[in-house]
């Protein structure tokens, strides 16, 4: 009568484990759907398929070329967009360019935003110090552009002439920016010995 019992209360033990195991299965598979969810409304299915099928792709043209990820991304995105589109239009019979362009625009953004922000910050930075070389405080920080903008010019100068051994010319393009921000420095360098000397 014990072996009976006990062979029941195991039995029980076992449908208790099986029931909660069930019960984490059903709240795992819950938190998945509902995750998913979340995902599929922040990024739409569209551009998830296109990243998920432009990984592969990658991965081929970096074992090609893996000197030059951004542009090997650059081109499979491209690639998986461009395909998206066709099959696209094979079935609804519309092209929705609009679309794979966003698509396309957003997952490239991240590859290329750092290098457009570094170039926007570089264009912002020339023109605030051309503008503060222009205009200087001061007599001692309008001689620092001076030294500055024509220890530039003397690098790039040395640098052209360096390279130009086999050659009798210099390449103006190179050194006229150079020469450009000398000439600012100095007019911002009499401006002030101009605005001293009227004190």
């Amino acid at each position: 009568m014990s072996q009976i019992t006990q062979f029941f209360s195991n039995l029980k033990t076992d449908f208790d484990r099986l029931s909660q195991s069930i019960d984490n299965l059903v709240k795992t598979y819950n938190a998945i759907v509902d995750f998913l969810e979340l995902v599929s409304n922040i990024f739409p299915l569209d551009l998830v398929l296109v990243l998920l099928f432009s990984i592969p792709l990658l991965i081929v043209f970096n074992s090609l070329s893996p000197s030059s990820p951004r542009i090997n991304y650059t081109i499979a995105v491209l690639a998986v967009s461009g395909i998206r589109s066709f099959l696209q239009h094979s079935i609804s019979q519309s092209w929705d360019l609009f679309a794979t362009f966003k698509t396309a625009l957003i997952l490239l953004l991240p590859a290329y935003g750092f290098l457009v922000s570094r170039f926007l910050f570089g264009i912002g930075r020339k023109y605030r110090l051309r503008k503060r070389a222009l205009a200087p405080r001061n007599l001692e920080e309008s001689f620092a552009f001076v030294q500055s903008s024509f220890r530039s010019l003397t690098a790039e100068l040395y640098k052209e002439l360096e390279s130009t051994e086999n050659r009798s010319f210099v390449d103006d393009k190179k050194l006229l920016p150079a020469v450009r921000d000398l000439e600012e420095s100095l007019k911002g360098f009499r401006r002030t010995l101009e605005g001293n000397s009227s004190n």
